[in-house]
């Protein structure tokens, strides 16, 4: 089952975030109002947590085309005209991840949000010259993770913002039992809380191990859900084989340990420990950062007890 499929296509469809989507409904209608396209939007915060349907659920609302780019694809002039010289009036441009951007290309993207324009370069030294190209009006999305990377003018030239935090247990509940709607598989409320219980109140985490879930259910009905999390490597409160790889680098340790260590350690890349792995872990006190180092918790080793246990 494909990822994609699971989620939401409408502002209703989409759960919780109650106040942001009361807010985006009022910017939708009043730019509807005025026959003019939705102001520029940055989306920041946890990865997973529902940036990307957003994004595409504007575009549908206000009946547009969507363009996605990857932030670390512009990494000169060049990459932003490309996309800038294909863009049609009311075209919803999204851009994940956006703090990828070559810090070059921004005062070119600061033109094109503010005036819909930019200069352009022809020939080189003496025989150069700019000549300014208007573009259609558009909506540009941002979406981040790191929003300390994104340099403050480019912030502050999106007039809407919205943070993107985890979900409470009953929205993720919510959010697969409208995903299972789509699909002819059916889980008991046990299962349901299994699922959500274990997405870490992150909505595409819950529709990840929906969509393997739903796999092994298609195969076979009578399966457990404890069964497929062996299968798929979900233990304990949604930690997975990445998780515990890191903790167990604190068996036999009494004191702290270095990021750099631990990378080494892990093989994995100190951006993804620190983005992807740690975040959780300090959330539920099975780690904590101190400024010597990451130091393991008790809450932390009786996870690893209890997993090796099993």
């Amino acid at each position: 089952m494909k990822l994609q499929s699971l989620r939401p296509n409408s502002l209703k469809e989409f759960v919780g975030k109650q106040t942001l989507k009361q807010n985006l409904k009022t910017y939708l209608k009043a730019s509807s109002i005025h026959n003019e396209p939705l102001d520029h939007c940055l989306f920041y915060g946890l990865p997973g947590t529902g940036k990307t349907s957003l994004a595409f659920i504007i575009a549908k609302e206000q009946k547009a085309n969507i363009k996605i780019i990857q932030g670390s694809t512009i990494q000169k002039n060049l990459d932003v005209y490309n996309f800038a010289l294909t863009i049609h009036e009311n075209d919803v441009i999204f851009i994940d991840e956006i703090h990828g951007i070559n810090k070059a290309c921004f005062e070119l993207l600061y033109s094109l949000m503010e005036d819909f324009s930019m200069d352009i370069t022809i020939g080189k030294d003496f025989n150069s010259r700019t000549t300014r190209i208007k573009v259609p009006k558009f909506t540009l999305i941002g979406a981040t993770t790191s929003l300390t990377k994104i340099p403050k003018p480019l912030e502050e030239r999106f007039g809407i913002q919205f943070y993107f935090d985890d979900y409470s247990l009953d929205e993720i509940k919510i959010i697969i039992s409208n995903a299972i709607k789509k699909v002819n598989v059916i889980l008991s409320e046990d299962e349901i809380l299994s699922v959500a219980q274990n997405s870490k109140g992150i909505p595409r985490n819950a529709l990840t191990i929906l969509s393997r879930v739903i796999d092994f259910k298609t195969l076979d009905q009578n399966i457990s859900i404890k069964q497929i999390f062996k299968q798929i490597g979900i233990y304990e409160n949604g930690l997975n084989k990445n998780d515990m790889k890191y903790l167990m680098c604190f068996l036999g340790s009494t004191g702290t340990i270095g990021i750099k260590t631990l990378s080494q350690m892990t093989d994995f890349e100190i951006q993804f420990i620190e983005e992807k792995i740690e975040p959780y872990l300090f959330k539920n006190k099975y780690v904590a950062k101190t400024t010597h180092g990451r130091k393991i918790l008790t809450a932390g080793l009786s996870i690893i007890k209890k997993i090796r246990s099993i």
